[in-house]
C-alpha cells in the first residue's frame, strides 16, 4: 500500500522528573506512542495550526517560526506574541533545569569516585567555583551600599554602664565593661562592602532565609532541601574549606572536629544517606564552608562565596524549627553563626552576633547540654565530646558577656558539668587538628575568667580588695607550656600566640573600669589614688596584649586581620595605652607610653589596608587621631576605657 508505515507498537521513553527528596533526578518509563518523535505524523504545532508538516524533526516550519526546541510533541501557548521564539522560553527554562540538575549529579558521582582513587580532583571538576561561562558566578549588588552610623544619640553613662537610645525608642545596653564596644559602634563610618546579589536563587531559599529562625508556612521543607544541596560545591572543594577552617580558627574554638565533618558529614550528604542527617546537619556543613571561605587567605576578605553559604545556612536552619526541634547540632550551628556574623566585617551584623549566641546558650540550657552527660548514662567519646563542646560554648559566651558589659547567657552557678580530664583529651584527640586551648582553657575559664565576669558586671561592684585578691589569683594561675616552636603549622603559631597573653587580656578587663576611675579622679596623679594599682595594672597588661599583637600580625597578616576579636581587644588596649600617652606620660610607666601607641597606630595602619574593623578603629575614634597628632584627651575617658 502507498504511504508511510504507521508503527502501532509503544515506544520506551525515558524522562527526567524534578530532584526528589533524596536530593537526585529519578527516571521513569514511560510506556506510551510516540511515532511523532520519529517525524513519522505532523507534528503538534502544525497540527494545532492545521497546516502542513514536512515530518522532519525538527520540521521546517517550527523551525521558521522560531519554535524548533519545541517540536514534535510541544505546541506554543496561545495568546498575544505567541508566534516569536520567546514563547518558548518556560519550556527551555524547565528543561535547563532538568540538566543541570542531571549535571550536577554526574558531577557529584564522578567527583566520589575520583576520591577513592585519587588526591587529586578529576580534570572534568576543576572549574573554578568562582566562574561559570567566563561569568562569575555570585555577582554582588551593584547599587553601593554604604553603613552610615553619624547620627549618634548622646550617650548616657554611669556606673552601671551606658545605654544608647533614638528618637524612635530603640535601645541598647552596653554594661561597664562594653566602653570601647559602645564607642565603635555608634560613631561616624562609611565602609563600601560587596553584599551579595540573592537573585540567583529559587525564590523559595530566600524565602526560607528571610523567615530564619522560624519554618515558613505554605512550604514543603522537602523539595527546599534538595533546591540547597543543589547550590553545594564540589566535594573536592568541601574538603578544602573545611580543612582550611580547622586549620585556621581551630586554635580559638572546639565546635567541629575534622572526624565528624569530613569523615562523616560530608559524606553522607554527598551521597545523599538522607537517613543519616537532617536539615540542621545540612547547615552544619554549609556554614563551616562559610567561615572556611572568610579564612581562605587566596580569597579576598569578606568574599560573596561565604555569603552565599551563609545565606543557604540559614534557609537550611528553617527546614526545621529551631525553637521546637532541638540538638547539640543546633547549638553549634548557631554558634558557628555568631562567629560568622563577627567576621563579616558589616558593624551592623555584630547585635546578630551576640544575639545568636545567646540563642545557642538558651537552646543548650533547654536541652539540659549544662548538666553532666554522667547524669543521662552517656560516656565514652560521646560524653567527652558533649564536655569539651559544653566548655568551649561556655567561654564564648563569658567573652561576649564582658565585650558587651551584659549579664552571660549561661550562670556557672547552675552548671554541673564536668572539665574533662587530661587522659580523655590525649585519648580522643589523637590525630585531631589541635582544637581551642585545652583543658587548661576550660580551668582558665571557671577559675578566672568566670569570676571576673561575676566581679565587673554585678549591680553591686565588689570591695576592691576582693579585685586585688582576684588579681593575685589570675597572676598564680599556671600557664601552660608553649607548643614545639619548631612546629609551624598554622594552628600551633596562633594558639601559642593567645596563651602568651590570655592571662593579661583577662586582667585587662578586671581593671580596665578602674583605671578609668583613677585616672578621672586624679588625673594630675592617678598612681596615688586608691586604684593606682589598677592603672598600672591596666598599662601593663595592655602593653604585654599590643606587643604579642604586633608580633603575630607580623608574622600572619592575612590571617590575623580577618580575626576580628583580635583588633576588638587591640582597640581596648591601645586606649589605655593611648589615655596615659596624653594624659600619664609624667608617670614615668615601662614601657614609654607614647612610643608604645605610636607602634600600636602603625599597626592598625598596616592592619586597616585588609581589616575592616581595623580601619574603623583607625577613622572613627578621636583618641587615637588625637594622639597622633599630639591634641588633648576627649574630657572623659571612662568612655572609652
Amino acid at each position: 500500500m502507498g504511504g508511510p508505515e504507521i508503527s502501532l507498537a509503544p515506544k520506551l521513553e525515558y524522562r527526567q522528573k524534578p530532584i526528589g527528596e533524596a536530593g537526585r533526578p529519578n527516571v521513569v518509563c514511560m510506556c506510551q506512542p510516540n511515532s511523532s518523535s520519529r517525524g513519522e505524523i505532523a507534528c503538534a504545532e502544525c497540527r494545532r495550526l492545521k497546516i502542513r508538516c514536512d515530518r522532519i524533526v525538527p520540521c521546517t516550519t517550527c523551525v521558521k517560526r522560531g519554535c524548533g526546541a519545541l517540536c514534535p510533541n510541544g505546541t506554543i501557548p496561545p495568546g498575544e506574541g505567541s508566534r516569536f521564539v520567546l514563547a518558548a522560553t518556560d519550556h527551555l527554562h524547565r528543561k535547563l533545569a532538568r540538566l543541570e540538575g542531571r549535571m550536577r549529579s554526574l558531577e557529584d558521582a564522578l567527583a566520589i569516585v575520583q576520591a577513592n582513587t585519587s588526591d587529586r580532583p578529576h580534570p572534568l571538576l576543576v572549574t573554578p567555583l568562582e566562574e561559570v561561562d567566563d561569568e562569575p558566578r555570585f555577582k554582588p549588588i551593584q547599587e553601593d551600599r554604604f553603613e552610615d552610623r553619624s547620627d549618634s544619640p548622646a550617650d548616657l553613662v554611669d556606673g552601671l554602664g551606658t545605654l544608647i537610645m533614638d528618637e524612635r525608642g530603640s535601645s541598647r545596653f552596653f554594661g561597664p565593661t562594653g566602653g570601647s564596644e559602645v564607642r565603635r559602634v555608634t560613631f561616624s563610618s562609611r565602609t563600601l562592602l560587596q553584599e551579595l546579589d540573592p537573585s540567583y536563587l529559587p525564590p523559595e531559599i530566600n524565602h526560607y532565609y528571610q523567615a530564619f529562625p522560624f519554618p515558613p508556612t505554605g512550604f514543603r521543607a522537602s523539595p527546599v532541601q534538595s533546591m540547597i544541596e543543589s547550590f553545594l560545591p564540589s566535594v573536592e572543594r568541601a574538603i578544602a574549606l573545611c580543612g582550611t577552617f580547622l586549620e585556621h580558627l581551630s586554635w580559638m574554638f572546639n565546635i567541629v572536629t575534622r572526624q565528624h565533618v569530613v569523615g562523616e558529614l560530608i559524606p553522607a550528604v554527598y551521597k545523599q544517606s538522607s537517613d543519616t542527617y537532617g536539615p540542621h546537619d545540612l547547615a552544619l556543613l554549609l556554614i563551616v564552608l562559610g567561615i572556611g571561605s572568610l579564612v581562605d587567605l587566596t580569597l579576598e576578605p569578606y568574599n560573596l562565596e561565604a555569603q552565599h553559604y551563609y545565606r543557604l545556612t540559614r534557609a537550611a536552619m528553617s527546614l526545621q524549627p529551631v525553637l521546637a526541634e532541638q540538638s547539640m547540632v543546633t547549638i553549634k550551628v548557631l554558634h558557628l553563626m555568631s562567629i560568622y556574623n563577627g567576621m563579616s566585617g558589616k558593624e551592623s551584623n555584630l547585635e546578630q552576633s551576640y544575639t545568636l549566641l545567646d540563642l545557642a546558650g538558651q537552646v543548650a540550657l533547654r536541652i539540659g547540654f549544662h548538666i553532666d552527660p554522667s547524669m543521662w548514662g552517656i560516656e565514652g567519646r560521646e560524653a567527652y565530646d558533649r564536655r569539651v563542646y559544653f566548655w568551649n560554648l561556655m567561654a564564648g559566651v563569658t567573652w561576649q558577656s564582658l565585650v558587651t558589659g551584659r549579664p552571660p547567657a549561661l550562670l556557672i552557678s547552675y552548671v554541673n558539668c564536668r572539665i574533662p580530664s587530661a587522659e580523655d583529651e590525649s585519648r580522643y584527640q589523637a590525630g585531631e587538628v589541635p582544637l581551642g586551648f585545652g583543658i587548661w582553657g576550660f580551668k582558665a575559664s571557671a577559675d578566672c575568667l568566670i569570676p571576673v565576669v561575676r566581679a565587673t558586671l554585678a549591680a553591686k561592684p565588689p570591695e576592691y580588695s576582693a579585685v586585688l585578691d582576684l588579681d593575685q589569683k589570675i597572676r598564680s594561675f599556671a600557664s601552660p607550656k608553649p607548643d614545639d616552636a619548631k612546629d609551624e603549622r598554622i594552628a600551633i603559631s596562633m594558639r601559642n600566640f593567645v596563651r602568651a597573653h590570655y592571662q593579661d587580656l583577662i586582667l585587662l578587663f578586671l581593671h580596665r573600669g578602674f583605671f578609668a576611675q583613677a585616672m578621672s579622679e586624679n588625673p594630675q596623679d592617678p598612681l596615688r589614688s586608691k586604684y593606682g594599682h589598677s592603672v598600672t595594672a591596666a598599662y601593663a597588661s595592655s602593653c604585654t596584649v599590643l606587643s604579642d599583637i604586633r608580633g603575630q600580625f607580623s608574622k600572619k597578616p592575612l590571617l590575623c586581620g580577618r580575626i576580628w576579636r583580635m583588633w576588638s581587644y587591640a582597640f581596648s588596649a591601645a586606649i589605655v595605652v593611648g589615655t596615659i600617652a596624653i594624659r600619664g606620660s609624667h608617670l614615668n610607666l615601662q614601657p614609654p607610653a607614647f612610643h608604645e601607641f605610636e607602634l600600636t597606630c602603625e599597626t592598625f595602619r598596616q592592619a586597616a589596608e585588609i581589616s575592616n574593623r581595623a580601619a574603623r578603629a583607625m577613622v572613627s575614634n578621636p583618641l587615637l587621631s588625637c594622639v597622633q597628632n599630639s591634641h588633648c584627651l576627649p574630657a572623659n575617658p571612662a568612655n572609652y576605657a
